[in-house]
């Protein structure tokens, strides 16, 4: 089942006439990810300028890749990945996401399905080329309080944040790219908390020891990402690629030099495009003079043009000469690396892409870097929109059934909740009580012109027993209307912690949870279980019903 992005909050406009209105935006794409005649003038069109100003060739790539692969203790498929992109008919699907404790959010584990799966795909339909997944791991970042946390649903079904901080201690900024934030004593802390709030199931030894695998003091954060979603995917053939390796960013040098020496054309590039989307759609991204970063003293600075051919580092004092800069570049390339303008270039420079899978903002700014590819004389790939999902649990859904509520309506808390508290008091008490006493004032009205005819007195004893009992049910129906609120209180609670793990903090669950909760709850084979039932290239937000039973000691 699926809803319609258009009917759901937190979906760029772009977005949604990306996958509705292709048309009104093409101008700013390569290629109509929906059309296969598209992906064969992709390939063509990849055959034609992969590796044309490279210094090195696939086999080089491929043997770096072998070894990091090695590393992350990849399966055999995708050691025979790798093998394939050595030759000239492969290309790769790419993915990637920022180096997030245990994935981060549940969407880097469905980024890593749908590039499985359209590789897949892609390979039934041209069987004449070979088509890998590959998931580009963003270590480079140094927004460290953004990947440094995770978020559960407790065993009391509360929502929890669990974070690790380095030395345990919170700083006022974040430089340090995330591949040489290493794990310390208080990952176990970490640990104990995810150990501590979980619901004990069946499959929770299994999971702690896993996570204890991929976070042991002294291993780095895209270490830990790439081994924990092998163990996820199993021997699924995602081939990972870190672009923090020496060798990888030495292959990267025309592309770092090319930005330094030609700047700031990149930026007026991108300055161009976004003037013309304005007309219709706020731009994601804001290009900089120089899209680069270097790394000092271990920070991460944004590089800035001086005057007199100088460069200097944003937020800090230190300043290079042009020649001491680019003595820099081919001495140590790993110091640089690029701001999400010029990462994409990278990653299409180093692989023989055929599609990108992102998310909705990234098929957003993807709309504002069409010009900078043909800047770097490099094709654009086809841009595939990631799936988007909310998993729905059994409870859930049963709470939906009994209360005749569409999962959509749980997106609108104030609509839903009145629903809700309009389907639990069907029951009217003021409107049963007022009925009664409207009666039974009637009834009385009768029976004392009876008794007047017998004794007036008897008349007046009579309306004082009839005052004393209306004044009795007061009190019965203060009781029933007490009851009625506890059990609103009730249900609004549980409501609450249904909309919590459907649209937790109004944010898609997606974004929000990780999926520790889901592997404690239905065990570790449940990444397979994803990957045989999400459907990928639908157009609208996936609902998928997890049939799955949970195994409590």
């Amino acid at each position: 089942m699926q809803i319609p992005f258009s009917r759901l909050p937190g979906y760029n406009h772009l977005f949604l006439d990306y996958i509705y209105n292709f048309e009104k935006v093409q101008s700013f794409y390569n290629y109509d990810y929906k059309k296969d005649t598209d992906y064969i003038r992709a390939i063509q069109g990849r055959q034609n300028t992969y590796l044309k100003n490279a210094e090195f060739d696939r086999n080089s790539i491929a043997d770096i890749l072998k070894i990091q692969n090695k590393f992350f203790n990849a399966g055999e498929k995708a050691m025979q990945n790798i093998e394939l992109l050595k030759n000239e008919n492969t290309f790769a699907v790419v993915t990637g996401q920022q180096t997030g404790l245990l994935t981060g959010n549940l969407y880097s584990v469905i980024k890593a399905i749908d590039a499985l799966k359209l590789s897949s795909r892609l390979n039934n339909k041209f069987p004449e080329y070979n088509f890998i997944p590959v998931y580009w791991i963003e270590a480079d970042d140094h927004d460290f309080l953004e990947v440094n946390n995770i978020n559960i649903i407790t065993k009391e079904n509360r929502l929890l944040n669990i974070e690790w901080l380095e030395g345990n201690l919170k700083q006022d900024k974040y430089l340090k790219p995330s591949y040489t934030i290493v794990f310390d004593e208080y990952i176990n802390s970490f640990r104990e908390a995810i150990k501590e709030n979980l619901q004990q199931t069946d499959f929770t030894e299994v999971l702690i020891e896993n996570i204890e695998k991929v976070t042991r003091q002294g291993m780095n954060l895209p270490t830990s990402f790439a081994r924990f979603l092998n163990f996820l995917l199993k021997d699924s053939g995602l081939v990972f690629l870190d672009p923090t390796e020496p060798e990888i960013k030495k292959f990267l040098i025309p592309v770092f030099s090319k930005e330094l020496n030609s700047f700031p054309e990149t930026c007026e590039t991108v300055i161009e495009t976004t003037a013309a989307l304005e007309q219709e759609y706020p731009p994601q991204v804001k290009p900089r003079a120089i899209n680069l970063f270097f790394k000092h003293n271990d920070n991460r600075y944004a590089i800035e043009p001086l005057p007199e051919k100088i460069f200097g580092l944003k937020n800090s004092r230190q300043k290079f000469s042009a020649g001491e800069f680019f003595d820099l570049l081919y001495a140590k390339p790993e110091n640089f690396s690029p701001n999400v303008i010029l990462r994409p270039v990278c990653q299409d420079f180093l692989l023989p892409t055929i599609a990108y899978v992102g998310g909705p903002s990234e098929i957003a700014y993807f709309a504002q870097f069409k010009k900078v590819y043909n800047f770097f004389n490099i094709e654009m790939p086809v841009i595939y929109p990631r799936t988007n999902i909310t998993l729905i649990e059994s409870r859930v859904n049963n709470y939906l059934v009994k209360y005749g509520i569409k999962p959509e309506e749980l997106f609108d808390e104030r609509k839903v909740s009145s629903k809700v508290i309009t389907r639990v008091n069907e029951v009217n008490i003021d409107k049963i009580f007022e009925n009664y006493r409207d009666e039974l004032n009637a009834n009385t009205y009768t029976i004392c012109n009876e008794i007047r005819k017998i004794d007036k007195n008897f008349e007046t004893f009579f309306k004082n027993k009839v005052n004393k009992f209306l004044e009795s049910l007061d009190s019965v129906k203060k009781k029933i209307e007490d009851t009625q609120i506890k059990q609103n209180d009730s249900t609004i609670e549980k409501l609450h912690s249904i909309i919590n793990s459907i649209y937790p903090d109004s944010i898609f669950q997606e974004r929000y949870f990780n999926i520790v909760y889901y592997l404690n709850k239905y065990g570790p084979d449940f990444c397979e279980y994803l990957l045989e039932n999400i459907p990928t290239g639908e157009e609208g937000h996936q609902l998928t019903y997890l049939n799955f039973t949970t195994q409590s000691q």
